[in-house]
């Protein structure tokens, strides 16, 4: 398919000053929007826990958010799936067991143990991050699994199951004791005679502990620096100096309008968030180079002519391509932004606004700024013609 049959040379630049204003704003509300009032940051980069419930009855979102609250998480989501009476519940904590709690449970099983029979002394006493288990560690003891279980629900603890695990050799008598997570609590709490009013089923339950989230908001942010520097660094040698700084200009610009429409409109940013702003960038540094590659050639071509009037040829010979090329993939990921839950519609949001976003940057943030520090630092062909309207390509 081809859009420019006429292969007209389009006067893009004509009009650069106003988009590279229009440019400028989306960047800086969006830089200033990720600070004020910032990205609504999902389990994975916060902490918390989600799980999925499907409800054998009608049960509404109110339902389900005034029982949350009544069991002391105030700060709950209540999302509906496409599917019936199915909810995505995310609260803020990752464990039953505060560390007051922990420290309780660990003081209690301290004091029982030279009253059970074969108790000995406590040596390790450690809560995982999710609070889903304990370990235990016990000197001199000849307890069993089942013992070491009833010990520790004896001291506090919502104990799953009848019978603690062996961790390491025999000698060490080191138990992992699992308990009830936070999800099968809540879900629990739901499902219980005061609860929603109905029976259910627990489709999925998953936690981060907030220091593992502060880790990956980190790492996320790394990965989007590292691959910036390095895109720099390889435009940089693939072509010159000229074309490096105005391709990561774009890429930033990419990266910024695509994290400002989620603050905007409130999507959780997620892992899922950050693949695909990375995936983004791959593509808009991709969409660049081959307008980058013709533009070098047009340059070689036409030694005489200035490089906005190269740049108008360049970008008219690769209208076609760049259109038919974005809207594959805008139509692509569409059905599952529109139809999609979760993060996978969130993922499909962030690539449409993302190639739509490079689409125009590799023409009016990355092309202009290559051809300003082209004038400003190198060479202007001030004698050269102006860019030709209604000419074809061949004849530019």
């Amino acid at each position: 398919m081809e859009f420019n049959r006429n292969h007209r040379v389009y006067d893009f630049m004509a009009i650069r000053k106003y988009w590279i204003a229009f440019s400028i704003a989306m960047t800086v509300i969006s830089a200033i929007l990720v600070f004020k009032p910032g990205p609504k940051y999902g389990i994975d980069f916060l902490g918390g826990t989600e799980l999925t419930v499907q409800f054998d009855g009608n049960v509404d979102a109110a339902r389900v958010r005034a029982v949350l609250d009544r069991m002391g998480h105030d700060h709950s989501e209540v999302v509906p799936t496409q599917r019936a009476n199915e909810y995505i519940i995310r609260v803020e904590k990752s464990s039953p067991i505060t560390a007051a709690r922990r420290e309780q449970i660990r003081r209690a099983v301290q004091e029982r143990l030279p009253t059970t029979t074969g108790g000995g002394t406590l040596g390790d006493f450690r809560l995982s991050p999710g609070g889903d288990h304990i370990v235990v560690q016990l000197n001199e003891s000849t307890l069993t699994a089942q013992q070491v279980a009833e010990l520790v629900r004896a001291s506090g603890a919502n104990v799953r199951g009848d019978a603690a695990l062996q961790m390491g050799a025999l000698d060490e008598h080191r138990w992992q004791v699992p308990l009830v997570g936070i999800g099968d609590e809540i879900f629990r709490g739901l499902v219980a005679s005061d609860g929603v009013g109905a029976q259910g089923t627990l489709n999925a339950s998953v936690w981060v502990s907030p220091k593992a989230g502060a880790e990956l908001r980190y790492a996320a942010l790394r990965a989007v620096l590292y691959s910036i520097v390095f895109i720099m660094i390889y435009v940089a040698f693939r072509f010159d100096l000229r074309f490096a700084p105005g391709g990561i200009l774009a890429l930033v610009h990419d990266a910024m309008v695509t994290l400002g429409f989620f603050v905007i409109t409130r999507k959780e940013v997620t892992i899922s968030t950050v693949a695909a702003i990375l995936t983004v960038v791959g593509y808009s540094m991709n969409d660049t180079i081959i307008v980058y590659d013709r533009i070098r050639e047009n340059l070689a071509k036409k030694r005489n002519s200035r490089m906005l009037d190269v740049i108008n040829l360049s970008v008219s010979e690769m209208l076609s391509r760049t259109i038919l090329t974005s809207l594959t993939v805008v139509l692509s990921v569409s059905a599952f932004a529109f139809i999609g839950t979760g993060v996978i519609a969130d993922f499909a949001w962030a690539m449409i606004i993302g190639v739509l976003a490079g689409t125009y940057s590799s023409i009016y943030v990355a092309a202009p700024f290559t051809e300003w520090i082209d004038s400003r630092f190198f060479h202007n062909h001030d004698a050269a013609p102006a860019a030709p309207t209604e000419s074809t390509a061949a004849d530019a």
